[in-house]
């Protein structure tokens, strides 16, 4: 039997209370016995991270390689079976809603479910505009490990695009509260609707792709050893898992676009970019929060221009985004214009603060370094300028506190750090 995930806005009264239900039962164990690997807390340190009351290492997820959407995949199929199983037959039927953060809410930032006493949580109150490339991701990254993130043995091991763009931006500009924190995300109910439509976008990529085979399929998912089902290879397929997604009309409409041909290029030559705005990128960026860099003129026979930002460090005092612009260098720059963002913006990355031992300040195991790049062609080919004559504008932007607050996490400037800024060109 295959059930279908729904948009938590699609819900009638009764299936939202048996969701309420079965999550409040799940409460009450872990505030009877905050060991109870069945209760809530437990389930949401799988996330998190951190020790529990037996002395126990719990979790966390992974990030920042291709095991990113397995583990999440893993810990919402394992997490919707307690629901089902805590109260049936009431609960028999109960499946994980998916918030559809791909568009704006009628009525409210966050669905109107979430208002609810159960599900509520202090979270950014003020208005943020949602991830401006998620669709185009989905729709027209056809790499599995740029859309996924690579193999941590890969030479090029990295995160996907999913995670260092819409999800991080989500977790830490979007959302806040709780959810702005990676070593207490999952105690936010909204975590669990949020990270299903993540589920969602990848099982889309995966239909409109072919279904490719996973990479690092035997590798052992962490904090699932105990369960039957623990290895990336077994989270393959969400209908042999026995659920799928129930589309609304609006995603319908957004998905019914053709998938782009995948193009094999071979990389012509890379270019190291210049900093011109001043000695270091610090010292530009504490100057007037971002840093300028000259571009060089790619090869005649180029036919795509990427930057990259070569092994940018992933903070742990908190997290930032930096958004890319490519310009001349005799226009002002006007981040604020929307005209001066259409024409030159080319792309974002969002640094999420990396998770950190439970009672210290190590970070887990996850990768400490990630690659972005930014495909600027297009930019490149309506500007009219001569590339030496333009600049690549990176803007530093802090993201805000946990409730939307303006603040700068202290010595988090200093970690924005890289290796390189790197120009490729592709045949």
């Amino acid at each position: 039997m295959t059930n279908s995930r729904r948009d938590i806005n699609s819900l009638s009264p009764a299936e939202l209370d048996d969701y309420i239900h079965a999550l409040g039962i799940l409460r009450a164990r872990s505030a009877a016995d905050p060991s109870d690997v069945t209760g809530y807390d437990f389930q949401a340190a799988l996330h998190n991270g951190g020790i529990d009351s037996a002395g126990r290492n719990v979790g966390p997820c992974e990030h920042g390689t291709d095991q990113f959407l397995p583990w999440h995949r893993s810990h919402l199929y394992h997490f919707e079976k307690l629901l089902q199983e805590s109260d049936p037959p009431r609960t028999s039927n109960v499946t994980l809603p998916y918030w559809d953060w791909l568009h704006p809410q009628a009525n409210g930032k966050f669905p109107p479910a979430f208002s609810l006493p159960e599900l509520v949580l202090d979270r950014n109150p003020d208005p943020v505009e949602l991830p401006p490339n998620t669709l185009e991701i989905v729709t027209t990254e056809t790499d599995q490990g740029l859309f996924g993130g690579f193999p941590s043995a890969h030479p090029g091991a990295d995160h996907g695009r999913l995670e260092n763009g819409p999800h991080n931006f989500m977790h830490s500009n979007f959302i806040g509260g709780l959810m702005a924190d990676a070593s207490q995300a999952a105690l936010d109910p909204i975590y669990f609707s949020f990270h299903a439509f993540i589920d969602l976008l990848w099982a889309e990529w995966q239909r409109r792709n072919g279904s490719p085979p996973l990479t690092s399929p035997d590798h052992n998912l962490r904090g699932f050893d105990a369960q039957t089902k623990h290895k990336t290879a077994d989270f393959a397929d969400t209908v042999a898992l026995g659920y799928d997604y129930e589309y609304t009309d609006r995603l319908k409409a957004d998905f019914a676009v053709e998938t782009p041909q995948p193009v094999i290029r071979q990389l012509l030559a890379t270019e190291p970019l210049r900093l011109v705005s001043a000695p270091n990128l610090t010292a530009s960026l504490r100057s007037n929060s971002r840093a300028e860099f000259s571009l060089a003129a790619p090869p005649a026979e180029a036919r795509k221009v990427m930057v990259r930002l070569d092994d940018l460090k992933v903070p742990v005092a908190g997290s930032y985004v930096l958004r890319a612009y490519v310009h001349p260098s005799d226009v002002e720059f006007r981040a604020d214009d929307p005209d001066f963002a259409s024409r030159y913006g080319v792309g974002y990355v969002a640094m999420w603060k990396a998770h950190h031992m439970a009672g210290g300040d190590q970070p887990h195991s996850h990768p400490t370094e990630s690659n972005a790049r930014f495909d600027i062609t297009a930019v490149l080919d309506a500007s009219g300028a001569a590339p030496e004559d333009l600049v690549l504008t990176l803007q530093y932007l802090p993201s805000p506190g946990p409730y939307g607050q303006p603040q700068e996490a202290p010595g988090l400037l200093g970690e924005v750090a890289l290796k390189d800024v790197l120009m490729e060109v592709y045949s």
